[in-house]
């Protein structure tokens, strides 16, 4: 399915592993030049180089997007570099280093004020743009009361993001910007969360693969398959939506 991408201009944080890289590749892979940002230098220069083998325009810097100028001047170059703006996923998360409070203004930094942080730079441009959206990945922890060890503040900042997106939606609408969210389930990839777990705490990440109905873990690109419809205009009456998935990991309705 052609999802009428190419020739769009798209940002993506943390693109250079798991989630945020299949969103990247699958965007660049329909056309989409893309601008990202990640910590290391070595994973920008590496996905850097593979998108722009798929003949797009591809900018990429290393950079912590809690460093507010540094995140500014990041974002400010690549729009310039792309030459205008109609895509942005805000992808970027953490797993906090630090415990008690100090573990919750890690994750407040990364997971809920970095959000915010985009999405105020963007609006500008994206109201300049044609088909403007903006997608945040949030994560079935938002909806769980029981979460892993150490993931209590993920939970409540990705709650705090899935509420950001309904604020942006009914806010800019009306100039044409649409916003959504995706909150995925466990999500396997080499070298992520879950396959720490996985040769870590083996019984652990069994369990949470039978949370799902179809009793595995997702992978990144079926997450990174769904956001790029959601970038796209065949999702144009789409806005405020926050899309779950998790292979019906919660057992809820989803209104």
């Amino acid at each position: 399915m052609d999802l009428n991408l190419k020739g769009k201009r798209a940002v993506v944080t943390g693109a250079t592993r798991g989630i945020g890289y299949a969103i990247a590749h699958r965007l660049a892979r329909e056309g989409c030049d893309v601008a990202f940002c990640a910590r290391s230098q070595g994973g920008v220069d590496k996905a850097q180089a593979e998108f722009a083998n798929l003949g797009v325009r591809a900018f990429g810097q290393a950079l912590d997007v809690r460093d507010e100028s540094a995140f500014g001047t990041w974002f400010e170059a690549a729009v310039k570099n792309l030459g205008g703006l109609n895509i942005v996923v805000s992808n970027v998360s953490t797993r906090p280093t630090r415990g008690g409070e100090e573990a919750w203004r890690e994750s407040f930094e990364v997971d809920l004020l970095q959000h915010v942080r985009i999405a105020t730079a963007a609006i500008p441009y994206l109201k300049q743009g044609k088909d403007p959206s903006l997608v945040f990945i949030a994560s079935i922890a938002s909806g769980l009361t029981q979460l892993p060890p150490g993931e209590d503040a993920y939970g409540a900042m990705k709650a705090g993001v899935i509420s950001l997106t309904g604020q942006l939606a009914a806010k800019y609408g009306p100039a044409g910007i649409r916003v959504n969210a995706v909150s995925p389930g466990p999500v396997m990839f080499e070298g992520g969360f879950w396959d720490e777990v996985r040769t870590g705490a083996p019984q652990l990440f069994a369990a949470a693969a039978r949370l799902a109905a179809l009793g595995r873990h997702a992978t990144p690109e079926e997450v990174a398959d769904p956001v790029a419809f959601l970038c796209s205009p065949l999702a144009s009456y789409i806005t405020g939506a926050n899309l779950r998935i998790d292979g019906a990991a919660l057992k809820s309705a989803n209104f």
